[in-house]
Protein backbone atom coordinates (compact mmCIF):
# COMPACT_ATOMS: atom_id res chain seq x y z
CA UNK A 1 0.00 0.00 0.00
CA UNK A 2 1.48 3.41 -0.89
CA UNK A 3 1.00 6.78 -0.11
CA UNK A 4 3.03 8.02 -3.09
CA UNK A 5 2.36 12.08 -3.06
CA UNK A 6 4.20 14.39 -5.33
CA UNK A 7 6.16 15.37 -2.19
CA UNK A 8 6.66 14.57 1.38
CA UNK A 9 4.80 16.70 3.98
CA UNK A 10 7.78 18.15 6.14
CA UNK A 11 6.23 16.26 9.35
CA UNK A 12 7.01 13.13 7.58
CA UNK A 13 10.00 13.38 6.40
CA UNK A 14 11.01 14.40 9.90
CA UNK A 15 9.37 11.02 11.32
CA UNK A 16 11.09 8.91 8.90
CA UNK A 17 14.22 10.39 9.50
CA UNK A 18 13.90 10.07 13.46
CA UNK A 19 15.32 6.78 13.56
CA UNK A 20 19.27 6.80 13.13
CA UNK A 21 19.46 3.31 10.94
CA UNK A 22 17.06 4.47 8.51
CA UNK A 23 19.20 7.98 8.50
CA UNK A 24 21.98 6.00 7.34
CA UNK A 25 19.93 3.68 5.04
CA UNK A 26 18.87 6.77 3.12
CA UNK A 27 22.60 8.34 3.58
CA UNK A 28 23.70 5.07 2.24
CA UNK A 29 21.02 5.33 -0.83
CA UNK A 30 22.29 9.08 -1.86
CA UNK A 31 26.11 7.93 -2.69
CA UNK A 32 25.33 4.29 -4.33
CA UNK A 33 22.28 4.96 -5.62
CA UNK A 34 21.56 1.38 -5.27
CA UNK A 35 22.27 -1.73 -2.65
CA UNK A 36 21.29 -4.82 -1.17
CA UNK A 37 19.83 -5.43 2.37
CA UNK A 38 22.76 -7.34 3.54
CA UNK A 39 25.87 -4.88 1.86
CA UNK A 40 23.24 -2.10 3.70
CA UNK A 41 22.80 -4.11 7.16
CA UNK A 42 26.84 -4.54 7.25
CA UNK A 43 27.22 -0.37 6.35
CA UNK A 44 25.10 0.46 9.27
CA UNK A 45 26.28 -2.09 11.54
CA UNK A 46 29.78 -0.87 10.78
CA UNK A 47 28.62 3.15 10.92
CA UNK A 48 26.90 2.04 14.16
CA UNK A 49 30.42 0.57 15.91
CA UNK A 50 32.58 3.39 14.24
CA UNK A 51 34.54 1.06 13.08
CA UNK A 52 34.79 -2.08 11.14
CA UNK A 53 37.18 -4.30 13.16
CA UNK A 54 34.98 -4.98 15.90
CA UNK A 55 31.41 -5.38 14.22
CA UNK A 56 29.98 -8.56 15.45
CA UNK A 57 27.81 -10.84 12.84
CA UNK A 58 25.04 -10.46 15.66
CA UNK A 59 25.00 -6.21 15.26
CA UNK A 60 24.64 -7.14 10.94
CA UNK A 61 21.92 -9.74 11.42
CA UNK A 62 20.15 -7.39 14.43
CA UNK A 63 20.37 -4.37 11.60
CA UNK A 64 19.35 -7.08 8.92
CA UNK A 65 15.90 -7.91 10.89
CA UNK A 66 15.36 -3.91 11.39
CA UNK A 67 15.93 -3.57 8.04
CA UNK A 68 13.46 -6.15 6.44
CA UNK A 69 10.48 -5.79 9.02
CA UNK A 70 10.53 -2.35 9.85
CA UNK A 71 12.25 0.47 8.12
CA UNK A 72 12.08 -0.67 4.52
CA UNK A 73 7.73 -1.57 4.67
CA UNK A 74 7.78 2.35 5.86
CA UNK A 75 10.21 4.17 3.53
CA UNK A 76 8.12 2.31 1.07
CA UNK A 77 5.10 2.94 2.25
CA UNK A 78 6.20 6.40 1.60
CA UNK A 79 7.55 5.35 -1.74
CA UNK A 80 11.12 7.16 -0.58
CA UNK A 81 12.72 3.69 -1.55
CA UNK A 82 11.89 0.72 -3.74
CA UNK A 83 12.57 -2.65 -1.97
CA UNK A 84 12.62 -6.06 -3.87
CA UNK A 85 12.30 -8.50 -1.58
CA UNK A 86 13.33 -11.17 -4.58
CA UNK A 87 16.81 -9.37 -5.41
CA UNK A 88 16.61 -7.89 -1.54
CA UNK A 89 17.70 -4.78 -3.88
CA UNK A 90 17.40 -1.54 -2.73
CA UNK A 91 16.83 1.67 -4.79
CA UNK A 92 15.28 5.10 -4.54
CA UNK A 93 11.98 5.84 -5.10
CA UNK A 94 9.86 8.90 -6.23
CA UNK A 95 9.99 10.49 -3.05
CA UNK A 96 13.58 9.85 -2.36
CA UNK A 97 14.49 13.47 -3.37
CA UNK A 98 12.07 14.91 -0.26
CA UNK A 99 14.97 13.38 2.17
CA UNK A 100 17.90 13.89 0.09
CA UNK A 101 18.72 17.01 1.42
CA UNK A 102 18.70 15.95 5.08
CA UNK A 103 20.55 12.96 5.10
CA UNK A 104 23.04 14.33 2.53
CA UNK A 105 25.23 16.23 6.20
CA UNK A 106 25.20 12.85 7.85
CA UNK A 107 28.88 12.12 8.08
CA UNK A 108 29.26 8.38 6.57
CA UNK A 109 32.06 7.11 4.99
CA UNK A 110 31.64 4.52 1.90
CA UNK A 111 35.00 2.73 2.48
CA UNK A 112 34.11 0.65 5.66
CA UNK A 113 34.91 -3.00 3.92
Amino acid sequence: MSLQRDTLERETVYSLLANRVRGYLLRYLSITDRTTVSEAAQRIADWQRETTATTFESDRTAVLVQLVHNHLPRLSQYDVVEYDRTTEEITPSSNFEAVAPYVSDLEISIDHQ
